[in-house]
């Protein structure tokens, strides 16, 4: 799972800003989870987040605006529904939705928004039974940079895990 949010957040640092931003209200599951982890960067914080990333990340981020990550962990199944991400779906009538697994127990989908021919937004939903995570990107998709970001972080988590 650290190294899903790792490159989730990547993704969202890879972004410039100009897209059109998604109201992520996720209180209700939040107050029913056993863990949580939510993320918002934008504005200062945001860059004082990049002044200490690596490079690479600092190329691909030099105009996000705002990156937004919701995760959380469910003591038991059937504590959250597929229509509780209802309210978040309803604002992406103009983005395209670009993946959607379905396996037996998951489910993800990756929305873009497009804006003047140029990806313009991203966000992920990935759903289980106990696990639920919402990725937002404000911005344009560098998938040049998002390779390398990806890339060089997988890297380092698995240094840091103790492999080479």
């Amino acid at each position: 799972m650290r190294t899903l949010l790792t490159t989730m957040f990547c993704l969202a640092l890879s972004l410039p800003a100009r897209s059109q931003s998604v109201d992520i209200n996720l209180d209700a599951l939040a107050a029913k989870a056993k863990d949580k982890a939510e993320i918002t960067l934008e504005g200062p914080l945001l860059a004082q987040v990049l002044q200490q990333a690596p490079e690479k990340v600092k190329g691909a981020a030099a105009s996000v605006s705002r990156v937004v990550v919701r995760h959380y962990e469910f003591e038991n199944t059937g504590q959250y529904s597929d229509s509780d991400l209802d309210a978040i779906r309803k604002q992406l009538s103009t983005w395209s939705r670009v993946l959607n697994v379905k396996e037996e127990h998951e489910n993800t989908e990756i929305y873009m928004l497009s804006q003047d021919g140029k990806p313009g937004g991203f966000l992920l939903i990935s759903a289980e039974p106990k696990e639920l995570t919402v990725v937002h990107l404000v911005g344009s998709i560098d998938l040049t940079s998002l390779h390398a970001v990806v890339n060089s972080t997988i890297h380092y988590d698995l240094k840091s895990a103790g492999g080479q």
